[in-house]
């Protein structure tokens, strides 16, 4: 059971924490001045990264609750910034 949970907090919470990167990237590279499109490709670069460092970390972490607190929050406060950087653009 231990294990399951532990490819659950990887996949559902790598994801999570890697569209989180790539969403705040995108809005604070493009508030920054970069073109909206380059962007978003160098930040869904950053995005594959952050997903394969999210899915190790996962299972190397001792604590288990630790990565199920850490990836879906890292993930929500990086899209809490992105949404505050798209309302601060418009």
């Amino acid at each position: 059971m231990r294990f399951a949970s532990r490819v659950l907090v990887a996949v559902l919470g790598g994801y999570a924490f890697a569209w989180g990167v790539v969403a705040a990237g995108t809005a604070l590279m493009y508030a920054a001045g970069m073109g909206f499109h380059d962007a978003e490709f160098l930040s869904s670069l950053l995005g594959v990264l952050a997903l394969l460092v999210a899915l190790l970390w996962a299972f190397a972490v001792r604590r288990e609750w630790l990565a199920w607190v850490v990836l879906p929050g890292g993930g929500t406060v990086l899209a809490g910034v992105a949404s505050l950087v798209q309302a601060l653009l418009a």
